[in-house]
């Protein structure tokens, strides 16, 4: 979907080009067909990744706008690759990426963000800033009841990596998932 929206990426002229509503027309028109087809029960989300494969900040914040108006999504999943840092953009300097979207008046709309959250005492930190709920990876790899051990113990905090391949496989990854894990650089052992 970023291909689409992205203004570096999407070179189109036709209406799914050039302006912001025209790159966003498939997304919605997406979710519209969706939410036509499964109805008003049916959990619908929509995942969002600013300052990442040439998405602004400023424009990612105005899809989120747009769908907490139409009302046609439950929850909004910001893939900040980092909650805390702040933004890139000079022109929105002063607030975390966080702040941006938990600033963002959502109505009915859910939020959930991911994006080195790792420890419970951050998931903690995130939940305090008006998250909804918290998208978690690398430790819920690491660890497939992250959350019981974080409701268990705010302090925890996952083992180190790299981890062998068998700590991977005893926490619940099939063969595939291993082998797509050796490709993230310093996560998996070298045998």
């Amino acid at each position: 979907m970023t291909q689409f929206l992205s203004a570096d990426i999407n070179r189109r002229d036709d209406e799914y080009g050039g302006s912001l509503e025209n790159r966003a027309r498939l997304l919605f028109d997406i979710v519209h067909g969706i939410r036509n087809s499964c109805g008003k029960e049916f959990l619908l989300g929509v995942r969002l990744s600013p300052e990442r494969f040439g998405m602004e900040l400023t424009e990612v914040k105005q899809v989120c706008e747009r769908f907490i108006e139409e009302g046609e999504v439950d929850f909004l999943d910001i893939s900040l690759w980092d909650v805390f840092k702040e933004t890139e953009d000079e022109g929105h300097r002063g607030k975390t990426l966080l702040e941006h979207f938990t600033d963002l008046d959502r109505q009915d709309v859910r939020l959930t963000v991911a994006g080195k959250i790792r420890k419970g005492t951050e998931v903690e930190r995130v939940l305090a800033a008006g998250v909804d709920f918290v998208t978690i990876g690398r430790s819920a790899i690491l660890h497939h009841d992250f959350p019981s051990k974080v409701m268990d113990d705010v302090g925890f905090v996952p083992i180190d990596t790299p981890v062998d391949e068998k700590h991977l496989k005893d926490e619940g990854l099939g063969p595939d998932f291993i082998t797509y894990m050796l490709k993230w650089p310093g996560f998996v052992k070298e045998v």
